[in-house]
């Protein structure tokens, strides 16, 4: 494996992806160093730019090669899109509903796409947005690269914006029957490990 820092996994609809939330940067860094398994891809650790908590993003090729799964969600690429620049900023979107419904996962990121599709212009700093259904068909996760902190919190800010846009079908967005809850953190890479074979 190649180990190097500031490495953005691109999220691939064929692995399975597991995102695990830790206390603080030096979890993730113990939880990178004991990384292990012949089906790991990728492994990534985060660390959170305005909080203390961190974020690992791991790949795999399939759920069955996952290792000490230990109760973290495992997602799949639904749908994601990617324009030009280097990502200072990983931001993580998770979004929870009440029971298990894959088409309900389906139908809230297909209006989001629907929404980005009624903005006449895109917020200054997105690069991507990767959109992820959880295999219990209970989450949804956005892993959204951008241009840096400072851009996405200019976009949240912005007049008019309700959420990251002005139109009105974000309304449907964060309106949605059977949202239960969600978050949204900023994190920037502190180590990362790839496959010869994915690099």
């Amino acid at each position: 494996m190649t180990i190097h820092k500031g490495h953005w996994p691109t999220p691939d609809g064929e692995l399975a992806a597991v995102a695990r939330e830790w206390p603080s940067a030096e979890a993730a860094l113990a939880a990178f160093e004991k990384r292990r398994g012949e089906g790991l891809v990728s492994f990534t650790a985060y660390e959170g730019i305005d909080h203390d908590g961190a974020f690992t993003y791991e790949q795999w090729t399939s759920e069955d090669a996952i290792e000490d799964l230990d109760g973290a969600p495992v997602f799949h690429l639904y749908r994601g899109e990617r324009g030009e620049g280097a990502p200072g900023c990983l931001v993580i979107v998770s979004v929870e509903f009440e029971g298990p419904d894959e088409q309900r996962q389906r139908d809230w990121i297909d209006l989001v796409f629907a929404a980005l599709a009624s903005e006449p212009a895109r917020p200054e700093g997105g690069i991507s947005g990767y959109f992820h259904v959880s295999s219990d068909g209970t989450r949804v996760l956005n892993y959204a690269e951008w241009t840096g902190a400072e851009a996405h919190v200019a976009a949240l800010a912005a007049p008019g914006a309700n959420g990251i846009g002005t139109t009105g079908a974000w309304q449907k967005v964060q309106t949605y029957p059977g949202m239960s809850g969600g978050s949204v953190k900023r994190y920037r890479p502190i180590i990362s490990s790839v496959t010869a074979v994915a690099a």
